[in-house]
């Protein structure tokens, strides 16, 4: 087995020219997501459950965008777009949660 070979050689994230329609609105929902989490984790006031739920997020949109970097069929697209929806949602009813707590 060769070492190191897990990364993808010099591959730049930001796709852009070989990037769909459907394609770069999903890299910016998920960087939007991306941002907003951040922001929530700043902000320090959610329960340890919500926090653990917000990493693993962050996580399964770190890999979403990595697979994104490369080369994308319109299935890929279609189901990371459903993923990034369920995750907006989720993410919305964790502010909410957030701003009244329990």
């Amino acid at each position: 087995m060769q070492g190191g070979a897990m990364h993808g050689g010099g591959q730049h994230m930001m796709g852009g020219q070989g990037m769909s329609q459907g394609g770069r609105h999903n890299m910016d929902m998920l960087n939007q997501m991306m941002g907003e989490m951040q922001q929530m984790k700043g902000q320090g006031h959610m329960t340890p459950a919500h926090q653990e739920q917000l990493q693993d997020m962050m996580n399964q949109l770190g890999q979403m965008k990595q697979q994104m970097g490369g080369a994308m069929t319109p299935q890929m697209e279609q189901q990371h777009h459903q993923r990034l929806q369920e995750m907006r949602q989720r993410l919305n009813t964790m502010k909410k949660q957030g701003e009244h707590p329990r």
